[in-house]
Parts: structure tokens; sequence; C-alpha cells
């Protein structure tokens, strides 16, 4: 491993129109409230090659943690593992899915916007953010991935919840791949 450390070490990515580059291609279904969850998983599990995720918000939030959600919703949208995002509303929430979709945009990546309320409801909806993912997903598969240094790998770590066998395998498995990581140069922030 000492020899690897000493060469140059370069990855397979993919570059995004603002620079950053990502390991994965994928097609993010962003719901921005807890209402639409339901029809975003329905659409991911419709259409290959999308994720999404499920959570509680996006409705009756102010201040801070209004603020809080927001920038959640657009960091994930930018993620670099993320191609292109089909933002997805109810149409009443307080995070509405156009505010949303403009900051995802900002970075560059395809960007859509759909409302539950706007298409009719929820089997109108899943149809219709279906043919969009499906195009979106098509042109995903398009992008080439380019010989990347690895000073411009973007590394997550997370602790996954404290039980009786995380301090012995998984927390000194992640520090010592966070060494390696550093070792390599600068990381990104």
């Amino acid at each position: 491993m000492t020899k690897l450390l000493n060469e140059k070490v370069q990855f397979w990515g993919y570059r995004r129109p603002d620079g950053r580059v990502g390991v994965r291609n994928h097609v993010l279904i962003l719901p921005t409230i807890t209402c639409a969850t339901q029809t975003a998983q329905r659409v991911t599990e419709l259409v290959s090659g999308t994720v999404t995720f499920i959570h509680q918000h996006g409705c009756a939030q102010v201040g801070t943690d209004y603020d809080q959600t927001a920038r959640t919703y657009a960091g994930m949208g930018m993620n670099p593992n993320v191609y292109g995002v089909i933002v997805l509303g109810l149409g009443c929430e307080t995070h509405q899915a156009h505010r949303i979709g403009d900051e995802i945009a900002k970075c560059g990546k395809p960007v859509e916007t759909v409302s539950i309320q706007d298409h009719g409801g929820t089997l109108q909806t899943i149809a219709e953010v279906s043919k969009i993912a499906v195009k979106m997903v098509q042109d995903a598969s398009m992008v080439q991935r380019e010989l990347c240094d690895f000073s411009e790998l973007i590394v997550g770590t997370e602790c996954g919840g404290s039980d009786a066998c995380s301090g012995l395998s998984a927390n000194p498995a992640v520090g010592r791949t966070s060494d390696l990581v550093v070792q390599q140069g600068e990381p990104q922030y």
C-alpha cells in the first residue's frame, strides 16, 4: 500500500457541469414534501437508473428549520453522483418544487419540476414523471466517464449508529480509510 500512496492515483468519474466529479450517474426523483415520497418511490420502482429517498419534511416549516431543509434538498440534487433531478412536489407545500429546482439548476444539471396537483393526481403524475425519468436516464447513459485525479474525489463518512460492534470494526475501518484518503493529498470539503 505504501507504494500505491506514492504514485498518482486516479479514478473513473462523471464530470458535472459545475466541474465536480461523481462516481455514480443517478437520476434523482426528489420529493419536496412527505406527501410526494410514495409517488417518487413508485417512479423509482418503475424506472431503472433512478433513486429517491423517504422523509417527513416539506410542510409547515419556518425559519431555520425551513432553511435547513431547503439547503438539504438542494444539496442532494447538486450531489456530483446525480446526473439530473426531477423535483416532485404536491403543489401546496412550503418547499415549492420550482424553487428547489431553480436552486439545483444553478449547478448546470438537467432539472424538471412536477406538481402532483397540476397533473391531476398521483396516477397521472407517476405516468408523467416516469416518462421524464426514462428520457433523463437515457441522456445520463450517454455521459462518458473520464479519468480524474484522486484529489477530485469527494468522500462522505457517517457513523451508522452505535451498537456493540461499531466501535470495534466499522469506526476503525472508516478512520483508516479516511487516513488513506488524506495521505493522497488535500481533501475537498
